[in-house]
C-alpha cells in the first residue's frame, strides 16, 4: 500500500514538474516583448491614414464613438472569475473543474508571456456592427475614447489592434479615425509607448478640431491619473497646471483653458479616457494617491473649469460599460441650472464589467454629494456598445446602440440623448 501511495505520488510529482518546465519553455519562446513597432512592420502596415477632410471640418459631423476595445485575458475571464465556479456544472459534474484548471494554467502561460488570449469573438462582432453602421450613416469619423490594445509598448499587442481593423475590415482605411490615449496605450512610457502611438496615428496627444457649430478637445488623462506610475509626482502636478488648470494666479493659462475660452461655437465637447464622474469599478482611481498626488482637487478644478467655459457633455472610457450621468450647476444663484452630460462608452470589444450593486451605488453618490457635486446616475448597463452622435445647429443627438452577435439592424436603442442650445 506504501508503494502504490509512493509510486503514485512520484507520478503527480513528475508531471507537476514537466507542467512547470513545458510552461517556462513556452513563456521563453515567444513573448510580447517590449519595442517599436516602426522597427517590427512596414509603414504601410502600421501606419492609419489621416483621412479628415476639410469639407468634413467646415460643416456639422456625425460620428461613431467607440470605446476600450482592448483584449483581455483567459485567467482573468475564466479562471479568476468566482462565478465561475459558483455553477451548478460544478456542484454536479466535478470533474468539470479540469476545464477551468486548464484555462488557469493556458491563461496563465499566456499571461506571463503578455500575449493577450481572450475576446476576440466579442471584438469582431462590435467591429461589424461599427463598420456596418458607419456605411448605412455614411458617418463623417469613428471617435475613439482609448484603450486600444492591451500594453501600446508592446508591438505585437499593435499588430492584433491593426490585423483586425485594416487586414480582416478595412475599417481604419475606409472611414477617418480620430484616437485619444487610454492608460493601456502606456504613452506616458515615452521610448516605447508614446513613440509607438505617434507612429501609428501621428496624432498629438492634445488636439482640436472645430466644426461648425461645436468643437471637440481631446485630451490625455493619463497626465491626470497615472495607473502605472511613470511619472513623478511634482512633474505630474506641472503637467496638469501646463495642460488641464493653471496654478491660481498665473499669468500662463494652461493649454485647455485657452483652447476652450477661445472658442465661440456653442456645443462644447471633451474628450478623455478617464471619466470624471463614474459609478463602476473605477470610481476608486480619483482616490488611489498612487495614481497621482491631490487627485480629487484637481477633478474639483478640472469640473469648475467645464462649468466656467460652457462644456455640455464629456466622452469617456475607461469603465467596460455603458453609463449616463447628469452633472448639474448653476454658475450663481440667479442663474439658470446647467447640466454637463457625462458619457462612458468603455464596451466597444473588450471584455465587459458587472454593474455596480444598489449598496455601491448609493455609497458613490453620497460620496460625490460630500464634495459638493450635484450628480445624477441616469443609466448604467453592462453591454457591449457604441455611440452614434449627429451635431445640428440647434441640437446634439445621442443615440446609444447595443451590440450582440445579432447585428440585424435595427439594433437595441438604449438610451437617446438630446442636449439642445438653449
Amino acid at each position: 500500500m506504501m508503494t502504490h501511495t509512493h509510486t503514485k505520488f512520484r507520478f503527480i510529482q513528475r508531471d507537476f514538474t514537466l507542467l512547470l518546465v513545458l510552461g517556462f519553455i513556452v513563456i521563453n519562446m515567444d513573448c510580447a516583448r517590449k519595442g517599436l513597432v516602426a522597427e517590427k512592420y512596414s509603414n504601410e502596415f502600421y501606419r492609419v491614414p489621416k483621412l479628415l477632410t476639410n469639407e468634413a471640418i467646415n460643416k456639422n459631423p456625425e460620428f461613431i464613438v467607440w470605446g476600450d476595445i482592448q483584449p483581455g485575458w483567459q485567467i482573468e475571464q475564466k479562471f479568476l472569475r468566482r462565478d465561475n465556479w459558483l455553477t451548478w456544472k460544478m456542484l454536479f459534474f466535478p470533474f468539470y473543474e479540469i476545464y477551468w484548471f486548464g484555462n488557469g494554467f493556458v491563461g496563465g502561460v499566456n499571461y506571463f508571456r503578455r500575449t493577450p488570449d481572450y475576446g476576440t469573438k466579442e471584438r469582431r462582432m462590435a467591429r461589424d456592427a461599427i463598420y456596418a453602421e458607419a456605411k448605412r450613416s455614411k458617418i463623417d469619423f469613428i471617435l475613439s475614447v482609448g484603450d486600444m490594445i492591451a500594453d501600446g509598448r508592446r508591438p505585437s499587442h499593435w499588430e492584433i489592434f491593426l490585423r483586425e481593423n485594416k487586414i480582416e475590415r478595412p475599417l481604419l482605411l475606409d472611414f477617418p479615425f480620430l484616437p485619444i490615449i487610454g492608460n493601456h496605450e502606456r504613452a506616458n512610457d515615452l521610448t516605447y509607448g508614446l513613440s509607438n502611438y505617434e507612429a501609428i496615428f501621428g496624432y498629438p496627444r492634445f488636439y482640436v478640431l472645430d466644426f461648425l457649430n461645436a468643437v471637440l478637445f481631446v485630451v490625455d488623462s493619463n497626465f491626470i491619473i497615472d495607473q502605472d506610475q511613470f511619472i513623478d509626482d511634482d512633474d505630474q502636478d506641472a503637467l496638469f497646471e501646463k495642460w488641464f488648470v493653471s496654478e491660481e494666479g498665473s499669468e500662463q493659462p494652461a493649454w485647455l483653458e485657452r483652447e476652450l475660452a477661445s472658442r465661440n461655437q456653442f456645443f462644447k465637447i471633451v474628450i478623455m479616457h478617464h471619466p470624471p464622474i463614474s459609478f463602476g469599478m473605477h470610481h476608486s482611481d480619483w482616490d488611489k494617491p498612487s495614481y497621482g498626488r491631490n487627485l480629487k482637487e484637481k477633478r474639483q478644478q478640472l469640473l469648475n473649469l467645464f462649468h466656467k467655459q460652457g462644456v455640455q457633455l464629456v466622452l469617456c472610457g475607461h469603465e467596460h460599460l455603458y453609463e449616463h450621468s447628469l452633472l448639474r450647476y448653476s454658475l450663481n444663484e440667479h442663474s439658470t441650472e446647467r447640466e454637463i452630460h457625462v458619457i462612458v462608452s468603455g464596451s466597444g470589444g473588450a471584455p465587459t464589467r458587472a454593474c455596480s450593486d444598489e449598496y455601491k451605488l448609493g455609497k458613490f453618490l453620497q460620496g460625490y454629494h460630500n464634495e459638493g457635486f450635484n450628480v445624477l446616475l441616469v443609466k448604467q448597463e453592462e453591454i457591449y456598445n457604441y455611440c452614434l452622435i449627429d451635431i445640428t445647429p440647434d441640437k446634439v443627438t445621442i443615440q446609444v446602440m447595443e451590440v450582440t452577435e445579432d447585428l440585424t439592424p435595427p439594433l437595441r436603442l438604449v438610451e437617446e440623448i438630446r442636449i439642445p442650445k438653449s
